[in-house]
């Protein structure tokens, strides 16, 4: 299962997805520190989906180029999503030591706060049809902690 780790302060939101992969980005001023916790899974998320649909990318054109060598398989390029399902990425692991927004986007806590419940929306569309799990770590086990500046 890959593990995404995240972490963030106000000024700053980081990510490192185990087994490659790493970034942190600045964030624009006005963010409590919640809110860009909840920025930092998305931004996570979003790079870790990035880096799944370049690896199929390149499996299906590794595909294609042997299938010209053969006759035993068509692949067809550029169709519309439903005639070319796409496979969807492994279970995931966001890891976070901020407990509340994993409690949170565990849906075990109840979000009062209009725009960290709109950020958790977010969160939660982009895993919709995916199994993905939230946990809790040290500051000390936290990769993405050790990227802020």
């Amino acid at each position: 299962m890959p593990k995404i780790y995240v972490d963030a302060n106000p000024s700053y939101a980081a990510y490192v997805i185990d087994g490659g992969g790493s970034d942190h980005t600045r964030l624009p001023p006005g963010h409590t520190a919640m809110e860009a916790e909840y920025l930092a899974v998305i931004y996570g998320l979003n790079q870790f989906f990035l880096k799944w649909n370049k690896e199929l990318d390149a499996r299906q054109y590794n595909m294609t180029k042997e299938s010209k060598d053969t006759d035993e398989g068509f692949f067809k390029v550029a169709t519309p999503s439903e005639e070319t399902p796409r496979q969807l990425p492994p279970p995931i692991l966001i890891c976070s030591d901020n407990e509340v927004v994993v409690k949170q986007l565990s849906r075990q806590y109840h979000i009062g706060n209009a725009r960290l419940r709109k950020l958790a929306q977010q969160v939660w569309q982009m895993c919709q049809n995916l199994e993905v799990k939230f946990e809790w770590v040290s500051r000390k086990e936290n990769l993405a902690g050790k990227m802020l500046p």
